[in-house]
């Protein structure tokens, strides 16, 4: 009878302390932001002066501006997957941009005549923003 019961506690406090052990574990959270797959690859747009290109990969993020009048690359700026900030928002579209800071914009892959483009949304979500395409490729 000693040993039923015996045998029948340490079973239970087994089963206690595995089932504590579970509900004591996070999950597993990313180290690092990780941009979605629809935004990554190379994007570019061009004005009369200047043209802008931007490579987004996995946990980093590229940019920088070749003026045409200088003939040469200028603010080049690479944002590290430490630095690097990544939220969906409720209209559907990503921030993404440096992380603690109000340096980020706001993008969406969608398509425009045919084409996959990324659409970045200046300004703010009411009848003052506006937007600008950017096209796959250098």
């Amino acid at each position: 009878m000693k040993l039923k019961q015996l045998f029948l506690f340490a079973a239970s406090a087994f089963s206690l302390t595995l089932v504590a052990g579970f509900a004591g574990q996070q999950p597993a959270i990313a180290k690092n932001a990780t941009t979605p797959t629809s935004v990554r690859g190379a994007w570019h747009r061009t004005t009369t002066k200047s043209r802008y290109v931007m490579i987004l990969k996995k946990q980093s993020m590229t940019t920088w501006r070749y003026s045409k009048k200088l003939h040469k690359v200028v603010n080049k700026r690479y944002v590290n997957p430490k630095q690097l900030y990544v939220n969906r928002t409720k209209k559907g579209f990503y921030d993404i941009g440096l992380k603690n800071s109000d340096a980020y914009s706001a993008f969406k892959a969608s398509h425009y005549k045919g084409k996959k483009v990324l659409i970045e949304h200046t300004g703010f979500f009411n009848k003052t923003g506006s937007q600008q395409l950017w096209y796959r490729g250098k």
